[in-house]
């Protein structure tokens, strides 16, 4: 293997200014020995600030330091990207301080020999995640949310003395910076294994120590058979199955409404959103003389908490407002979920939601699913996924008609004053419109002169 990396580097022209007593290390030996070209490498040497410079100098790359105070710079070259780290001491002394064994492999650019002192090279092998030691995982607690990363991105079993040490360890992660648990939070819940992984962080306590507001759903409540978190994980359960069969699955037909979902960034919001679709139960748990359980306004409370939540973690104002809109709409698709659902409140949720109208319908899928299944189960679901794409294929085929029947302009001319009534009023008209209850525009104008009148009337009723 050392003589397949070594003639992989040297077809790099830049790898003629790396020093012969420098070491290949780190992402790059882990991801060679799982049979994957880097494009990222890692390289430790003893003057890399120096290096660095030269080599961004000779190929007209950039140059950036990363810390400075650390040693560490980034040389970027077209595609690929060189970070060069600086050895302090020997070899051995930068290896023993990282976070796994399989991120602890060095190769020798002199001898072309695996320096190895955590036998990662097996953990490889045997698909193991192994911290390199407890005091590493405590140095960085960050660490602890990498070992999950890694697990999820590769598929590995993370070992047991490494997850008694972070579940003792949990509580340390309030010390790290919050952009630094989100990017980590996003490469692990956009895997296609990530029912597994926020399972393990919930029983290792990492979940809840990073979301304190789910550890609530926890607790029993009255009258329900099991906690608000056995559901929800249930739900995680069932969503994780059904992403990973989109194409064969019930949801194949929707495949080109489901662009929101096909990256990472989107699965990621998907599965937060249902990850905290019920947290606003226990707030409004209420119930009545005869035994009665109800939870309303459950979606918009839990809204509320997420958005809290976002702010904590420094979320962006774009994925905030979009796992929160999953969140407050996920109970729209079980209220719509009927043979009878009007065209005009199938173009009221999707004019909420847009792009996020089908993976919300699979949002509720999923919450259907986890749920003790009465009557039709999630045929109602599935119904309302049919409809809805009648209804866009129906909008999408009338695209080259005018985009209004009627304007600002025409209410106006019937005498009623510029203001936010406007937008009220369009919007009743396309409704009408995407109903089938008007077609032309004499039938809008009809229409809209009633609704003005009517507005007219009670601005004089108010005065």
């Amino acid at each position: 293997m050392v003589e397949v990396i070594r003639n992989l580097l040297l077809q790099k022209e830049w790898f003629q200014w790396i020093p012969k007593d420098a070491f290949l290390i780190g992402g790059s030996v882990r991801d060679l020995l799982l049979g994957k070209v880097p494009k990222d490498w890692d390289i430790a040497l003893w003057e890399p600030e120096k290096v660095g410079r030269l080599i961004a100098r000779q190929f007209k790359g950039a140059f950036i330091p990363l810390g400075e105070e650390f040693g560490i710079y980034r040389v970027v070259l077209g595609g690929e990207q060189i970070d060069l780290t600086r050895i302090d001491g020997n070899i051995y002394d930068d290896l023993l301080k990282r976070d796994l064994t399989i991120n602890a492999i060095g190769v020798s650019l002199d001898r072309w020999e695996f320096v190895d002192p955590f036998l990662g090279r097996r953990d490889l092998e045997t698909g193991v995640v192994r911290m390199t030691s407890e005091e590493n995982l405590k140095a960085d607690p960050l660490r602890i949310l990498r070992t999950f990363r890694f697990a999820a991105q590769l598929n590995f079993t993370v070992e047991d003395r490494t997850l008694f040490a972070i579940r003792s360890n949990s509580h340390l992660l309030k010390h790290v910076a919050p952009e630094r648990i989100t990017y980590e939070l996003k490469l692990i819940l956009s895997q296609s294994n990530f029912y597994e992984m926020v399972n393990l962080m919930a029983d290792t306590g990492v979940l809840f120590a990073v979301f304190p507001e789910l550890e609530k759903l926890t607790e029993p409540i009255e009258g329900l058979e099991i906690d608000v978190w056995s559901h929800t994980l249930l739900a995680l359960r069932r969503l994780n199955v059904a992403l990973n069969t989109l194409e064969d699955g019930p949801f194949t037909y929707y495949l080109h409404r489901m662009d929101a979902v096909r990256d990472r960034e989107g699965r990621f919001i998907l599965v937060m959103g249902t990850m905290f679709h019920d947290v606003g139960k226990p707030a409004t748990y209420r119930m009545d003389e005869k035994g009665e359980i109800s939870f309303h306004g459950h979606d918009y409370v839990g809204s509320k908490i997420f958005k809290r939540v976002a702010k904590r973690l420094r979320m962006s104002n774009e994925l905030a407002e979009n796992i929160a809109l999953l969140i407050a709409e996920h109970m729209h698709p079980h209220l719509l979920a009927t043979p009878d659902v009007t065209r005009r409140a199938l173009f009221r949720f999707y004019r909420r939601t847009g792009v996020w109208a089908f993976p919300t319908i699979l949002l509720a899928y999923a919450d259907a699913l986890a749920t003790p299944l009465r009557a039709e189960g999630v045929a109602g679901q599935l119904r309302l996924a049919r409809k809805l794409e009648n209804l866009l294929r129906d909008m999408e085929a009338e695209r080259n008609r005018p985009p209004r029947l009627v304007t600002g302009h025409d209410i106006k001319a019937l005498g009623l004053p510029p203001g936010p009534i406007y937008k009220k009023i369009l919007n009743e008209i396309e409704e009408l419109r995407a109903e089938g209850v008007i077609k032309t525009r004499e039938e809008a104008l009809k229409v809209l002169k009633r609704l003005v009148d009517e507005t007219l009337k009670e601005n004089v009723t108010d005065t």
